[in-house]
């Protein structure tokens, strides 16, 4: 049973890398989905931030690394998969307010990140309009796939057998 707990999310990151690898666009990516739905995958508290972490480090091993700015990005995905842990769960519309929500904490924390690391020049208030059309992609992405995510789960959840709802 113990290894069935921890395979289940394996599984399930192993989908999203390769989703986000080789067939979505640029900014359009099932991490903090991934972040978000953690806590309806498994319970185990160190899956649940290990596992986004884990996704975007594989990809970003694979694509590159890009500075100092990469701490602020895996600091707000950790954040945001602590955060997950309070949403109620067996909600879609939880789901989906937290999603807006995490794409807010990305942008906040992760341009932060971009000015203090100085690209292009810009003012703080310029590097966080310029984000906001990356961000609202990214936006869609995670709101679509928590929605998948949830889909999945609720179908599940319905067709359990009545021996295991018990």
């Amino acid at each position: 049973m113990k290894n069935y707990q921890v395979l289940k999310p394996l599984i399930f990151v192993f989908a999203c890398v390769i989703a986000a690898r080789f067939f979505l666009p640029a900014n359009w990516t099932p991490v903090l989905a991934l972040a978000l739905f953690m806590p309806y995958v498994t319970q185990n508290k160190s899956i649940q931030i290990l596992m986004p972490v884990s996704v975007l480090l594989i990809t970003d091993i694979y694509l590159g690394f890009y500075g100092q700015t990469m701490l602020f990005v895996y600091v707000s995905l950790a954040l945001i998969s602590l955060i997950a842990r309070y949403q109620a769960k067996g909600s879609l519309m939880s789901l989906v307010k937290f999603g807006v929500g995490s794409v807010l904490i990305w942008h906040i924390v992760v341009n932060f990140g971009v000015y203090l690391n100085g690209h292009d020049g810009a003012s703080l208030t310029q590097t966080y309009l310029l984000a906001i059309p990356f961000d609202l992609r990214l936006m869609m992405s995670t709101v679509l796939f928590s929605s998948i995510f949830y889909s999945a789960w609720a179908t599940k959840e319905f067709y359990k057998s009545p021996i295991q709802k018990v």
